[in-house]
């Protein structure tokens, strides 16, 4: 029978410092990285706000893909000047329609019914026209503050060529009763010039 050397050997004594470096060494080794275990999604909607509110205002609409009808001819002009991300108040020779959406105005011949405005025959406010207006701009009022940007009432008016000045000048009158100042009348290019 023989006895191994190493059971019978006299063990020494572990000092506090020998323990200290075995622990240190051991929490070395066994030390993960920390891993994230969620996914904080508000900086990724912020952004993803950002993206819509800037597309929404890149995809206005301009001469070219305004849909044309008998109802709606555009005048023809050289004018060089693009139109901007403005709201759009459609006057085609039968209706008006506030960005795409009808608001029950039905032209006689290019003119407006006298009981649809405020003073009738004579006045120049289309009733609702301006509650349509004022709802728009307070929608883009809030859409400025959440997006800390001035309103800048921008307002895009595409007539029909037909369409008498007298009508033309209602809705501008009706709109810029609601902030929308800054208008722009869209016309096709001319290709000649």
């Amino acid at each position: 029978m023989s006895t191994s050397t190493e059971a019978n050997a006299p063990h020494e004594k572990a000092t506090t410092l020998d323990v200290k470096r075995a622990v240190a060494r051991a929490k070395r080794k066994n030390k993960h990285d920390a891993e994230v275990n969620y996914l904080n999604i508000t900086p990724m909607l912020d952004m993803m706000t950002i993206i819509l509110v800037f597309l929404l205002k890149s995809l206005a609409s301009s001469a070219g893909n305004i849909p044309q009808s008998d109802d709606l001819r555009l005048p023809r002009s050289t004018a060089l000047a693009d139109p901007s991300g403005a709201l759009q108040v459609i006057v085609s020779k039968v209706s008006i329609t506030v960005n795409g959406r009808s608001i029950g105005v039905v032209l006689n011949a290019g003119n407006v019914d006298p009981s649809l405005k405020r003073g009738g025959a004579n006045g120049f406010v289309i009733n609702p026209l301006n509650a349509e207006m004022r709802e728009q701009a307070e929608y883009a009022q809030r859409l400025a503050q959440a997006t800390n940007q001035p309103f800048r009432g921008e307002l895009a008016i595409i007539a029909d060529q037909t369409i008498p000045m007298r009508t033309i000048y209602e809705v501008l009158a009706t709109c810029a009763g609601q902030g929308f100042l800054n208008f722009q009348l869209l016309v096709l290019k001319s290709r000649g010039t």
